[in-house]
């Protein structure tokens, strides 16, 4: 191999090695806190709309949602670890995760940006940072006066009464299929109402 293909290998080998030093992180609001995950975590964010309750189901667990034909289980990442605020905001948006072949939905305050930087900025998790247990933490990353806290999804949502959807969604399907229909029909009327809106 002559000098300047092995140049462009070492140059290639670097790239690469720089790229894989590189993450992406999505940053949300959770109550008066700023919170970040992993991108390659999340499949999708999407707005917040209609959620249909399941009966018998823990607090945290807000209802389901229908995603383009796929049924979402929602959970209130608040209420999922107790999390206050000092004025009340209205929840907009909704993460969605997929792990096990159950698809959850992770309703946020806010989705604020996506953001591409070094790993070596991000620091180990601090104790008592946040109210919020350090084994659901992957780390902390400090921007001038921020303070975001990175949240290991896949760990949020591997906790025992997360497991549990599993025997409600048994349960309850019928429910569930009821929750579905009702979804559907409600977005069907608002399709119709739309359709109507624009001919008048």
């Amino acid at each position: 191999m002559n000098e300047s293909k092995f140049t462009q290998k070492k140059l290639k080998n670097l790239e690469i090695h720089k790229l894989t030093d590189i993450v992406q992180l999505i940053v949300f609001r959770l109550g008066d806190e700023e919170f970040g995950a992993n991108i390659d975590q999340v499949r999708e964010i999407i707005w917040k709309g209609l959620i249909t309750p399941i009966p018998d189901s823990p607090d945290f667990i807000k209802g389901v949602t229908n995603v383009r034909g796929e049924i979402a289980v929602i959970i209130d990442l608040k209420q999922r670890f107790f999390l206050g605020m000092k004025q009340k905001t209205e929840d907009k948006h909704i993460i969605m995760v997929e792990q096990d072949k159950t698809l959850f939905g992770l309703v946020v305050d806010e989705v604020t940006e996506v953001m591409r930087l070094p790993k070596t900025d991000i620091k180990a998790s601090p104790e008592f940072v946040t109210k919020i247990d350090r084994v659901y933490m992957s780390g902390v990353l400090t921007l001038e006066n921020r303070l975001i806290m990175l949240l290991d999804l896949e760990k949020v949502l591997l906790e025992d009464e997360l497991a549990k959807l599993s025997e409600i969604r048994v349960r309850h399907s019928t429910a569930i299929e009821h929750a579905l229909e009702d979804v559907q029909t409600a977005e069907s009327i608002d399709a119709s109402c739309e359709e109507y809106s624009h001919k008048t």
